[in-house]
């Protein structure tokens, strides 16, 4: 009877739909997105900047182990690269001088060492951007402590290692000129009547000359050393890998022109030239690329406004730099790092990239640009390009454009992905 009733309850109820199991509903599907879309979707969502309104950019990102592409806009389009030259000014010159080479500032005199008096002195340049008052102080020395008493001649300058073009081809009338000669001193302004540096550097070591007790009869004139005359004494320079460093850390104009032109004698035969420079940086980038995308060099600083290269062309030195086992340490040891020196000291600081990114930048009325490596959350290193202009008023958006950037391609990371479920 009670297996009865049971039966005939699970029937009744079951009919009823209360012991019906319930359907099962569809479990939603998980999608990844991959690390790589979200890190070029957070960089696109940097540049919906209203700066874009009126000013351009480019941009190109890479993996420099697997030349991956990470992320690129207008990368082949042409900007005024600014500062950005001298990394190509510093290539170049560690690929065809070597980082161990050293500028010479020659002493000779027409009489042997261990004369009282001599002729004629000649003080030869060869392009020195970093020769100080004290280097020519120490030729004095020598003079005196060989024990010299007159020298009844002219103190011969010779400046003919380079050109006698003081200004670089398309520098801005008001910016500061820089007066390039083979033999100068950044702390000795031209000669006011001849408006040379090697005069003015004559005339600081005929001074110097006198101040030891040495009979000056005769004056500064300008010249060329005769062959087989008498070395009295040499004074060589910092190495260039130091003097890059000096040169990218700060952007320093005045070294990047002296050495661009001296790249220029080196490569393409004295005197050095703008123009010998210019073919020097385009032999070399022949060398390392199979296509070398289009750009345009004059000068060795990125003062000119005729200056013209592109984000591709950037990335690509800044990988082959980076696989150049023997250049590499002197090219990147000498570019800024974010948050600590140089031009990056004020930047970046409290962000992922503070001490970790490395790079140059380059700024001129409405032009902003930043390139080099960072290294990201997992360890990979990345080669950059930002060149933005065509803007108008201060260089502060753009500049913190790029911070951005370089923050966030030092925060991502390949092992992060993100899981939606919908």
């Amino acid at each position: 009877m009670y297996r009865f009733i049971l039966i005939c309850c699970v029937f009744v109820f079951t009919s009823c739909g209360l012991f019906t199991s319930k359907p099962s509903e569809t479990q939603p599907l998980p999608i990844t997105i991959n690390p790589i879309e979200i890190l070029r979707s957070d960089i696109d969502e940097v540049l919906q900047d209203s700066l874009f309104t009126t000013a351009s950019i480019g941009i190109k990102v890479v993996s420099v182990e697997t030349g991956e592409v990470i992320h690129f806009k207008n990368a082949h389009k042409l900007h005024h690269p600014a500062s950005t030259t001298k990394l190509f000014t510093a290539a170049t010159a560690l690929a065809k001088l070597g980082p161990d080479y050293q500028f010479e500032t020659s002493l000779y005199t027409d009489i042997p060492t261990g004369a009282k008096v001599v002729g004629d002195v000649y003080l030869k340049g060869k392009g020195d951007p970093v020769l100080q008052t004290e280097d020519l102080l120490k030729f004095a020395d020598n003079l005196a402590n060989w024990g010299i008493t007159s020298i009844q001649g002219n103190i011969v300058v010779d400046e003919t290692y380079l050109d006698s073009v003081r200004e670089g081809p398309g520098w801005m009338w008001d910016d500061r000129p820089l007066h390039i000669s083979a033999l100068s001193i950044r702390g000795i302004q031209p000669d006011e009547k001849s408006g040379s540096r090697a005069i003015a550097c004559g005339n600081y070591l005929r001074t110097a000359c006198k101040e030891k007790g040495i009979n000056m009869v005769g004056l500064v004139v300008t010249g060329t050393v005769p062959t087989g005359i008498n070395l009295a004494a040499t004074h060589l320079s910092p190495p260039l890998s130091d003097i890059i460093k000096q040169m990218n850390k700060p952007s320093d104009n005045w070294i990047a022109e002296l050495l661009f032109k001296t790249v220029g004698a080196e490569v393409m035969g004295e005197p050095g030239t703008w123009g010998k420079g210019r073919e020097a940086i385009t032999k070399f980038l022949g060398e390392i690329m199979d296509e070398t995308p289009a750009h345009r060099f004059v000068d060795g600083s990125g003062l000119s406004r005729y200056n013209l290269l592109s984000a591709e062309l950037l990335t690509n030195l800044l990988v082959y730099m980076y696989h150049n086992f023997e250049l590499v340490p002197e090219f990147m040891a000498s570019l800024p790092i974010a948050g600590v020196d140089g031009t990056l000291k004020n930047r970046m600081q409290g962000m992922y990239a503070e001490k970790i990114l490395r790079a140059k930048t380059g700024t001129l009325s409405g032009v902003s640009a930043l390139a080099g490596y960072t290294k990201t959350a997992d360890g990979e290193v990345l080669a950059f390009g930002i060149l933005i202009s065509h803007y108008v008023g201060s260089a502060a958006k753009a500049r913190e454009i790029q911070d951005k950037i370089g923050n966030i391609l030092t925060q991502f990371g390949r092992n992060t992905t993100l899981t939606i479920i919908e």
